[in-house]
Protein backbone atom coordinates (compact mmCIF):
# COMPACT_ATOMS: atom_id res chain seq x y z
CA UNK A 1 0.00 0.00 0.00
CA UNK A 2 1.20 3.44 -0.87
CA UNK A 3 1.46 5.93 1.55
CA UNK A 4 -1.07 9.21 0.90
CA UNK A 5 0.63 12.87 1.94
CA UNK A 6 -0.13 14.52 4.60
CA UNK A 7 -1.11 17.52 2.74
CA UNK A 8 -3.83 16.01 0.78
CA UNK A 9 -6.02 15.09 3.79
CA UNK A 10 -5.50 18.32 5.39
CA UNK A 11 -7.11 20.44 2.36
CA UNK A 12 -10.07 18.22 2.31
CA UNK A 13 -10.90 19.15 5.75
CA UNK A 14 -10.37 22.86 4.61
CA UNK A 15 -13.20 22.32 2.07
CA UNK A 16 -14.87 25.61 3.99
CA UNK A 17 -12.07 27.83 3.42
CA UNK A 18 -12.00 29.93 -0.26
CA UNK A 19 -10.46 26.68 -2.01
CA UNK A 20 -9.41 22.86 -1.97
CA UNK A 21 -7.15 21.42 -3.95
CA UNK A 22 -8.14 17.99 -5.98
CA UNK A 23 -6.27 15.49 -8.52
CA UNK A 24 -3.34 14.21 -10.86
CA UNK A 25 -2.76 10.68 -12.76
CA UNK A 26 -0.51 8.86 -14.39
CA UNK A 27 0.87 8.38 -18.65
CA UNK A 28 3.46 6.76 -20.01
CA UNK A 29 4.77 6.64 -24.12
CA UNK A 30 7.47 5.55 -26.28
CA UNK A 31 10.12 6.60 -28.72
CA UNK A 32 11.64 4.89 -31.38
CA UNK A 33 15.05 4.07 -31.80
CA UNK A 34 17.95 5.60 -33.53
CA UNK A 35 21.30 5.32 -34.89
CA UNK A 36 22.84 8.27 -32.95
CA UNK A 37 21.00 7.95 -29.93
CA UNK A 38 19.49 11.76 -28.79
CA UNK A 39 21.75 13.24 -25.83
CA UNK A 40 20.24 11.82 -22.28
CA UNK A 41 18.55 14.47 -20.58
CA UNK A 42 20.35 14.38 -17.01
CA UNK A 43 17.60 12.81 -13.92
CA UNK A 44 17.47 15.15 -10.87
CA UNK A 45 15.45 13.06 -8.76
CA UNK A 46 15.65 12.41 -4.99
CA UNK A 47 14.97 8.91 -4.50
CA UNK A 48 17.63 6.54 -3.32
CA UNK A 49 19.05 3.66 -6.18
CA UNK A 50 19.53 0.30 -4.88
CA UNK A 51 22.83 -0.91 -3.57
CA UNK A 52 24.84 -2.42 -5.83
CA UNK A 53 28.48 -4.01 -5.87
CA UNK A 54 29.47 -2.10 -9.65
CA UNK A 55 32.21 0.49 -9.38
CA UNK A 56 30.80 2.38 -12.25
CA UNK A 57 26.75 2.38 -13.52
CA UNK A 58 24.65 3.91 -15.21
CA UNK A 59 20.71 3.55 -15.59
CA UNK A 60 18.89 5.09 -18.35
CA UNK A 61 15.17 5.38 -19.36
CA UNK A 62 15.14 5.41 -23.28
CA UNK A 63 11.51 5.92 -23.78
CA UNK A 64 11.44 9.47 -21.84
CA UNK A 65 15.58 10.00 -22.70
CA UNK A 66 16.00 10.44 -18.99
CA UNK A 67 19.15 9.06 -16.63
CA UNK A 68 17.60 7.90 -14.10
CA UNK A 69 20.82 7.04 -11.57
CA UNK A 70 24.50 6.89 -12.08
CA UNK A 71 28.15 6.48 -10.18
CA UNK A 72 31.49 7.08 -12.24
CA UNK A 73 29.32 6.72 -15.74
CA UNK A 74 32.35 8.88 -17.28
CA UNK A 75 35.02 7.04 -15.87
CA UNK A 76 37.09 5.49 -18.34
CA UNK A 77 37.57 1.61 -17.56
CA UNK A 78 38.12 -1.51 -19.27
CA UNK A 79 35.61 -3.03 -20.63
CA UNK A 80 36.09 -6.72 -21.82
CA UNK A 81 33.71 -8.58 -24.24
CA UNK A 82 31.50 -5.13 -24.18
CA UNK A 83 33.72 -4.48 -26.90
CA UNK A 84 31.99 -6.84 -29.09
CA UNK A 85 28.95 -4.46 -29.50
CA UNK A 86 30.90 -2.21 -31.52
CA UNK A 87 32.58 -4.96 -33.52
CA UNK A 88 28.85 -5.72 -34.35
CA UNK A 89 27.90 -2.57 -34.90
CA UNK A 90 30.95 -1.82 -37.54
CA UNK A 91 30.32 -5.51 -39.15
CA UNK A 92 26.93 -5.19 -39.87
CA UNK A 93 27.44 -1.09 -41.29
CA UNK A 94 30.27 -2.75 -43.98
CA UNK A 95 29.04 -6.07 -44.50
CA UNK A 96 26.14 -8.74 -45.44
CA UNK A 97 25.43 -11.51 -43.02
CA UNK A 98 24.66 -14.05 -46.09
CA UNK A 99 28.54 -13.12 -46.71
CA UNK A 100 31.08 -16.06 -46.34
CA UNK A 101 34.08 -15.98 -44.34
CA UNK A 102 36.86 -18.44 -44.95
CA UNK A 103 38.45 -19.17 -41.17
CA UNK A 104 42.33 -17.86 -40.89
CA UNK A 105 45.02 -19.56 -39.30
CA UNK A 106 45.14 -16.51 -36.67
CA UNK A 107 41.48 -16.41 -35.42
CA UNK A 108 41.36 -19.79 -33.60
CA UNK A 109 44.78 -18.98 -31.62
CA UNK A 110 43.46 -15.64 -30.02
CA UNK A 111 42.96 -17.65 -26.66
CA UNK A 112 39.86 -17.37 -23.96
CA UNK A 113 36.19 -17.73 -24.34
CA UNK A 114 36.08 -19.13 -28.79
CA UNK A 115 33.89 -21.37 -30.45
CA UNK A 116 36.63 -23.28 -31.66
CA UNK A 117 37.14 -22.55 -34.97
CA UNK A 118 39.35 -24.51 -37.54
CA UNK A 119 41.52 -22.62 -40.10
CA UNK A 120 39.89 -23.10 -43.22
CA UNK A 121 36.47 -23.28 -42.10
CA UNK A 122 33.62 -21.59 -44.01
CA UNK A 123 31.27 -19.76 -42.11
CA UNK A 124 28.72 -16.77 -42.83
CA UNK A 125 29.11 -13.43 -41.04
CA UNK A 126 26.13 -13.65 -39.46
CA UNK A 127 26.69 -16.99 -38.03
CA UNK A 128 30.04 -15.34 -36.67
CA UNK A 129 27.95 -12.47 -35.27
CA UNK A 130 26.00 -15.16 -33.31
CA UNK A 131 28.95 -16.60 -31.95
CA UNK A 132 30.72 -13.37 -31.35
CA UNK A 133 27.54 -11.81 -29.26
CA UNK A 134 26.04 -14.99 -27.29
CA UNK A 135 28.80 -17.22 -26.65
CA UNK A 136 31.08 -14.28 -26.89
CA UNK A 137 33.72 -15.80 -28.94
CA UNK A 138 36.63 -14.29 -29.66
CA UNK A 139 37.65 -16.51 -32.02
CA UNK A 140 34.78 -15.47 -34.18
CA UNK A 141 35.30 -11.53 -33.32
CA UNK A 142 38.98 -12.02 -35.05
CA UNK A 143 37.36 -13.51 -37.82
CA UNK A 144 34.85 -11.06 -38.17
CA UNK A 145 37.78 -8.08 -37.98
CA UNK A 146 40.06 -9.57 -40.93
CA UNK A 147 36.87 -10.04 -43.25
CA UNK A 148 35.35 -6.60 -43.13
CA UNK A 149 38.90 -4.78 -42.15
CA UNK A 150 41.34 -6.89 -43.83
CA UNK A 151 43.28 -6.91 -41.10
CA UNK A 152 42.61 -6.88 -37.55
CA UNK A 153 44.38 -3.40 -37.07
CA UNK A 154 42.47 -2.06 -40.29
CA UNK A 155 39.72 -3.13 -38.67
CA UNK A 156 40.39 -1.25 -35.05
CA UNK A 157 40.99 1.82 -37.28
CA UNK A 158 37.27 1.75 -38.58
CA UNK A 159 36.19 0.55 -34.79
CA UNK A 160 37.58 3.97 -33.57
CA UNK A 161 36.01 5.96 -36.16
CA UNK A 162 32.82 4.54 -35.76
CA UNK A 163 33.48 5.89 -31.97
CA UNK A 164 34.28 8.98 -32.72
CA UNK A 165 31.36 9.24 -34.81
CA UNK A 166 29.38 8.62 -32.37
CA UNK A 167 30.71 10.72 -29.49
CA UNK A 168 32.04 7.90 -27.55
CA UNK A 169 34.38 10.70 -25.45
CA UNK A 170 35.79 8.38 -22.95
CA UNK A 171 36.51 4.85 -25.21
CA UNK A 172 39.96 3.97 -27.36
CA UNK A 173 39.67 0.53 -29.20
CA UNK A 174 42.86 -1.40 -29.57
CA UNK A 175 41.40 -4.65 -30.34
CA UNK A 176 37.81 -6.15 -31.61
CA UNK A 177 37.88 -8.81 -28.71
CA UNK A 178 38.05 -6.93 -25.45
CA UNK A 179 40.89 -8.63 -23.86
CA UNK A 180 42.66 -6.28 -21.31
CA UNK A 181 45.29 -4.28 -23.24
CA UNK A 182 46.66 -0.94 -23.11
CA UNK A 183 44.77 2.12 -24.76
CA UNK A 184 41.53 -0.38 -24.88
CA UNK A 185 39.07 1.08 -22.74
CA UNK A 186 35.61 2.91 -22.16
CA UNK A 187 32.60 4.35 -19.63
CA UNK A 188 29.71 3.54 -18.45
CA UNK A 189 27.75 6.21 -20.61
CA UNK A 190 29.89 5.38 -23.55
CA UNK A 191 28.63 2.04 -23.69
CA UNK A 192 25.26 2.95 -23.12
CA UNK A 193 25.68 5.21 -26.41
CA UNK A 194 27.45 2.17 -28.29
CA UNK A 195 23.87 -0.05 -26.74
CA UNK A 196 21.44 2.11 -28.14
CA UNK A 197 23.27 2.34 -31.73
CA UNK A 198 24.07 -1.12 -31.63
CA UNK A 199 19.94 -2.17 -31.06
CA UNK A 200 19.04 0.02 -33.92
CA UNK A 201 20.71 -2.28 -36.06
CA UNK A 202 17.51 -4.99 -36.02
CA UNK A 203 19.64 -7.62 -37.09
CA UNK A 204 22.22 -7.49 -33.99
CA UNK A 205 19.44 -6.27 -31.86
CA UNK A 206 17.33 -9.95 -32.90
CA UNK A 207 20.59 -12.08 -32.44
CA UNK A 208 21.33 -10.74 -28.67
CA UNK A 209 17.61 -11.14 -27.77
CA UNK A 210 18.45 -14.82 -28.80
CA UNK A 211 18.75 -17.30 -25.93
CA UNK A 212 20.51 -19.97 -27.90
CA UNK A 213 21.29 -20.41 -31.94
CA UNK A 214 22.54 -23.53 -33.89
CA UNK A 215 26.17 -22.65 -35.51
CA UNK A 216 28.03 -24.88 -38.40
CA UNK A 217 29.01 -28.15 -37.36
CA UNK A 218 33.02 -28.96 -36.45
CA UNK A 219 34.78 -30.39 -39.51
CA UNK A 220 34.17 -33.81 -37.73
CA UNK A 221 30.51 -33.30 -37.67
CA UNK A 222 30.37 -32.53 -34.36
CA UNK A 223 26.99 -30.10 -33.31
CA UNK A 224 28.05 -26.90 -32.05
CA UNK A 225 25.13 -24.34 -30.71
CA UNK A 226 25.63 -20.26 -29.51
CA UNK A 227 24.18 -19.94 -26.21
CA UNK A 228 23.93 -16.40 -24.45
CA UNK A 229 26.16 -15.11 -21.27
CA UNK A 230 23.01 -13.13 -20.74
CA UNK A 231 21.31 -14.78 -17.57
CA UNK A 232 18.78 -12.09 -17.77
CA UNK A 233 17.31 -13.73 -21.04
CA UNK A 234 16.25 -16.11 -18.48
CA UNK A 235 15.72 -14.71 -15.65
CA UNK A 236 14.43 -10.90 -16.05
CA UNK A 237 10.71 -10.10 -17.51
CA UNK A 238 11.45 -7.97 -20.11
CA UNK A 239 15.27 -8.84 -20.94
CA UNK A 240 16.17 -8.17 -24.73
CA UNK A 241 20.01 -7.74 -24.54
CA UNK A 242 22.56 -6.71 -24.40
CA UNK A 243 26.54 -8.28 -24.04
CA UNK A 244 28.59 -9.30 -20.92
CA UNK A 245 32.01 -8.96 -20.12
CA UNK A 246 34.93 -10.31 -18.00
CA UNK A 247 38.18 -9.94 -17.33
CA UNK A 248 40.89 -9.64 -14.83
CA UNK A 249 40.64 -5.67 -15.24
CA UNK A 250 37.67 -5.04 -16.19
CA UNK A 251 36.10 -7.78 -13.67
CA UNK A 252 32.42 -8.51 -14.29
CA UNK A 253 30.68 -5.70 -16.95
CA UNK A 254 27.06 -6.27 -18.03
CA UNK A 255 25.23 -3.88 -20.66
CA UNK A 256 21.56 -5.01 -20.16
CA UNK A 257 18.34 -3.70 -21.34
CA UNK A 258 14.79 -4.83 -20.85
CA UNK A 259 11.04 -3.21 -22.31
CA UNK A 260 8.18 -3.24 -19.88
CA UNK A 261 4.59 -2.01 -20.36
CA UNK A 262 5.75 0.55 -22.86
CA UNK A 263 9.02 1.77 -21.78
CA UNK A 264 12.50 0.67 -22.46
CA UNK A 265 15.39 0.85 -20.22
CA UNK A 266 19.42 0.09 -20.25
CA UNK A 267 21.36 -0.70 -17.42
CA UNK A 268 25.18 -0.26 -17.59
CA UNK A 269 27.26 -1.92 -14.91
CA UNK A 270 31.11 -2.02 -14.72
CA UNK A 271 33.17 -3.80 -11.89
CA UNK A 272 30.72 -6.39 -10.86
CA UNK A 273 32.15 -8.02 -7.73
CA UNK A 274 31.17 -11.44 -9.08
CA UNK A 275 29.12 -13.19 -12.18
CA UNK A 276 26.19 -12.89 -10.08
CA UNK A 277 26.55 -9.94 -8.63
CA UNK A 278 26.68 -8.43 -12.22
CA UNK A 279 23.13 -9.52 -13.03
CA UNK A 280 21.97 -9.06 -9.37
CA UNK A 281 23.41 -5.67 -9.94
CA UNK A 282 21.45 -5.36 -12.91
CA UNK A 283 18.06 -6.18 -12.30
CA UNK A 284 18.34 -4.30 -8.65
CA UNK A 285 18.79 -0.89 -11.41
CA UNK A 286 16.34 -2.14 -13.51
CA UNK A 287 13.95 -2.89 -11.32
CA UNK A 288 14.29 0.17 -9.59
CA UNK A 289 13.36 2.33 -13.01
CA UNK A 290 10.25 0.49 -13.68
CA UNK A 291 8.72 0.82 -10.37
CA UNK A 292 10.34 4.33 -9.07
CA UNK A 293 9.79 6.39 -12.25
CA UNK A 294 7.29 7.09 -14.93
CA UNK A 295 4.98 10.06 -16.22
CA UNK A 296 3.01 11.76 -13.51
CA UNK A 297 -0.26 14.10 -15.30
CA UNK A 298 0.26 16.07 -12.92
CA UNK A 299 -3.11 18.51 -13.64
CA UNK A 300 -5.49 17.19 -16.20
CA UNK A 301 -7.50 19.70 -18.13
CA UNK A 302 -11.42 19.82 -17.19
CA UNK A 303 -10.89 18.27 -13.89
CA UNK A 304 -11.79 20.51 -11.01
CA UNK A 305 -9.44 21.95 -8.51
CA UNK A 306 -11.00 24.23 -6.72
CA UNK A 307 -14.11 25.30 -4.91
CA UNK A 308 -15.69 28.36 -3.62
CA UNK A 309 -18.35 28.60 -1.05
CA UNK A 310 -20.93 30.46 -1.55
CA UNK A 311 -23.80 31.00 0.56
CA UNK A 312 -26.41 27.99 -1.01
CA UNK A 313 -24.22 26.16 -3.22
CA UNK A 314 -20.69 25.26 -3.99
CA UNK A 315 -18.54 26.57 -7.67
CA UNK A 316 -16.08 24.50 -9.10
CA UNK A 317 -12.83 25.84 -11.09
CA UNK A 318 -11.76 23.51 -13.26
CA UNK A 319 -8.33 23.44 -15.16
CA UNK A 320 -8.07 25.54 -18.47
CA UNK A 321 -5.07 23.14 -19.72
CA UNK A 322 -3.12 19.37 -18.77
CA UNK A 323 0.52 19.17 -17.22
CA UNK A 324 2.79 16.40 -16.79
CA UNK A 325 6.33 15.84 -15.40
CA UNK A 326 8.15 12.20 -15.42
CA UNK A 327 9.52 11.95 -11.98
CA UNK A 328 10.03 9.35 -9.51
CA UNK A 329 7.50 8.05 -7.03
CA UNK A 330 9.26 9.82 -4.12
CA UNK A 331 8.90 12.80 -6.01
CA UNK A 332 5.41 12.56 -6.86
CA UNK A 333 4.83 12.21 -3.34
CA UNK A 334 5.69 15.27 -2.77
CA UNK A 335 3.67 17.07 -5.16
CA UNK A 336 1.10 19.77 -4.20
CA UNK A 337 -1.58 21.85 -5.68
CA UNK A 338 -2.50 25.04 -4.26
CA UNK A 339 -5.19 26.97 -5.77
CA UNK A 340 -4.37 31.00 -5.81
CA UNK A 341 -5.34 34.13 -7.18
CA UNK A 342 -2.78 35.99 -9.66
CA UNK A 343 -3.71 39.01 -11.64
CA UNK A 344 -5.49 36.84 -14.52
CA UNK A 345 -7.94 35.47 -11.53
CA UNK A 346 -7.93 31.80 -10.18
CA UNK A 347 -5.12 29.28 -11.48
CA UNK A 348 -3.93 25.89 -9.49
CA UNK A 349 -0.42 25.98 -8.19
CA UNK A 350 1.76 22.67 -9.22
CA UNK A 351 4.79 21.92 -6.09
CA UNK A 352 7.53 19.67 -4.93
CA UNK A 353 8.44 21.07 -1.76
CA UNK A 354 9.14 24.88 -2.60
CA UNK A 355 10.18 24.07 -6.19
CA UNK A 356 7.07 25.72 -7.96
CA UNK A 357 6.62 23.57 -11.19
CA UNK A 358 3.71 25.63 -12.73
CA UNK A 359 0.48 27.66 -12.68
CA UNK A 360 -2.63 26.37 -14.15
CA UNK A 361 -5.39 28.66 -15.07
CA UNK A 362 -9.09 27.79 -13.92
CA UNK A 363 -12.50 28.49 -14.67
CA UNK A 364 -15.75 28.36 -13.24
CA UNK A 365 -17.84 25.33 -13.46
CA UNK A 366 -21.69 24.79 -12.38
CA UNK A 367 -22.37 25.32 -8.99
CA UNK A 368 -23.46 22.38 -6.94
CA UNK A 369 -24.06 22.00 -3.17
CA UNK A 370 -21.48 22.11 -1.00
CA UNK A 371 -20.40 17.76 0.07
CA UNK A 372 -20.56 16.19 3.32
CA UNK A 373 -17.70 15.65 5.44
CA UNK A 374 -17.89 12.01 4.80
CA UNK A 375 -17.98 12.61 0.97
CA UNK A 376 -15.08 14.44 1.27
CA UNK A 377 -13.27 11.84 2.93
CA UNK A 378 -14.44 9.18 0.23
CA UNK A 379 -13.26 12.16 -2.80
CA UNK A 380 -9.64 12.18 -0.74
CA UNK A 381 -9.63 8.62 -0.99
CA UNK A 382 -10.47 8.52 -4.75
CA UNK A 383 -8.09 11.46 -5.49
CA UNK A 384 -4.94 8.37 -4.36
CA UNK A 385 -6.35 5.60 -6.33
CA UNK A 386 -6.54 8.10 -9.60
CA UNK A 387 -3.14 9.52 -9.11
CA UNK A 388 -1.25 5.95 -8.64
CA UNK A 389 -4.06 2.88 -8.74
CA UNK A 390 -4.77 -0.16 -6.24
CA UNK A 391 -2.19 -2.44 -5.17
Amino acid sequence: MRRRPAFLALSVLLVATLFSPSSTAAASGSAPAAQLPPVPVEGLFTGSPPDVTAQAWILYDATFNRVLGEKDADQPRAMASTTKMMTALVAAERTFGFERVTISEEAPEIGEAEINLVPGEVWTVEELLYAMLLESANDAAVAVAEHVGGTVEGFVKLMNEESARLGLSNTSFANPHGLDGEDHFSSARDLLTLAQAMMAVDELAEIVGTREAPLPPTPEGEARTATTTNRLLYDYSGANGVKTGFTDDAGWTLVASADRDGRLLYVVVMGSESVGDRFADAASLLDYGFAEFGVIEVIVAGVDYARRRLPEEAEEAAATESFSIFANREDADQITLTPAFNDDGAVVIAAIGEEELTRVPLEASPARSLPELGEAFAWASEYWDWLFGNE
